[in-house]
């Protein structure tokens, strides 16, 4: 391969986008394409609804250069598909030179030299950015335009099998969640129709404790909602947080405790967990969550935690929880004592419990390898292969 190669100065001009406050901030108006509407079309658009200048006005094809922030997930060009809009500041509208290079040529051979741009960036770890004179400098290949229209189909037939592969990998994960979720189901019919009320089956509940953090250090670990989001208690989510010794004692966390969310989203609310090794000294719970006590004779722990997770029982608590945002609703003590759940003979619990034990293993291993989301390192070796002259 033998292509000449250009300077960026030399083949466009780069137009920087317009500095917004947030008191310029409306509610309608033109979107405000900022650097993470670029990275996650998904974001919320703040908007402007006051006079734009022609040069920060983008449109559907246009060419962005994104040039300061988080090195590695900031820095990029991108064509921007969202219709009119307004441009923020960290941005370049690029405007290349048709008889020299085309758009989308220029935007992938700027994306497979994004180390070099890196590099050339000022600041700390954390947020860096380029200066126009740098981006400028660097050198791009200029093959003939044929060869890049030929590159550029090349690129795009290579990235549409990633993105296939990865639109296959995200609805095999989705399989690999629900498969646990057919095992509840099938678990709660398998566990008949003797049913209790919480109320007979609970010996007692308690509120966890609310404790501010204070960041990264304290003299106690106070459990977050999201440590409930599987089965088990991963009491890796915490918060540090300053506790005196009594607290301690009396919201320790302890092997075997059920614990279940009281607040969260109408999703999530509800939501049990068990912890099923042994905790560290000074590790409580919080407020937004209740610990749960038994009737042993009645029901084993592990088995209340997963009829909590049972379709029908979800359904209760949800129908119980109460709030006037769907945002955080909350299920109290009380309206909790009154769901109903299947409690069959303790030899059948365990028996259930050891096959919702194998579904959760073999769930989790699944969501584990179709979780891997490899695509970047994917995109990355097409754009080095592309400019190596190997498509």
């Amino acid at each position: 391969m033998n292509w000449r190669r250009t300077h960026i100065g030399d083949l466009c001009d780069l137009v920087n986008g317009r500095a917004f406050k947030p008191s310029d901030w409306t509610k309608e108006g033109l979107k405000i394409v900022r650097i993470q509407n670029l990275n996650n079309p998904s974001k919320p658009f703040n908007r402007y609804n006051g006079e734009v200048k022609d040069k920060h006005i983008i449109e559907s094809g246009d060419i962005l250069l994104s040039w300061s922030g988080t090195p590695g997930t900031s820095f990029g060009c991108f064509q921007w598909h969202g219709g009119n809009a307004v441009l923020n500041q960290h941005i370049f509208k690029v405007l290349v030179d048709p008889k020299r290079i085309l758009p989308l040529f220029f935007l992938h051979a700027v994306n497979s030299q994004l180390d070099e741009m890196i590099e050339l960036a000022h600041g700390g770890v954390g947020l860096r950015h380029i200066t126009k004179g740098k981006l400028e400098s660097i050198e791009i290949p200029t093959p003939p335009l044929n060869e890049q229209q030929r590159i550029v189909t090349r690129i795009r037939d290579a990235m549409e099998r990633v993105d296939e592969l990865r639109r296959l990998r995200n609805k095999a994960e989705d399989e690999a969640k629900a498969l646990f979720g057919s095992f509840l189901h099938r678990a709660e019919t398998d566990a008949g129709t003797n049913m209790m009320t919480m109320d007979n089956i609970l010996v007692d509940s308690r509120n966890g404790r609310s404790i501010k953090s204070l960041g990264d250090h304290g003299t106690g670990r106070i459990l977050t909602l999201a440590s409930v989001r599987e089965p088990h208690l991963d009491v890796s989510k915490f918060k540090w947080v300053e506790m005196d010794d009594g607290v301690a004692k009396k919201y320790q966390v302890a092997i075997g405790d059920v614990f279940i969310s009281r607040a969260n989203t109408v999703e999530f609310v509800g939501l049990s967990a068990i912890a099923e090794a042994a905790v560290e000294d000074r590790v409580i719970y919080p407020d937004l969550m209740i610990r749960l006590c038994a009737n042993d004779a009645i029901i084993l722990p592990k088995y209340l935690m997963y009829t909590l997770r049972f379709p029908d029982t979800r359904k209760q608590i949800q129908e119980r929880a109460t709030g006037s945002s769907q945002s955080m609703v909350k299920i109290s003590g009380k309206r909790l004592r009154s769901v109903e759940i299947p409690v069959p003979k303790l030899a059948v619990q365990q028996v259930l419990i050891e096959r919702l034990d194998e579904a959760w293993r073999a769930s989790t291993a699944l969501c584990k390898e179709y979780g891997i989301d490899d695509s970047a390192t994917f995109r990355a070796a097409i754009l080095r292969k592309a400019f190596a002259g190997e498509l």
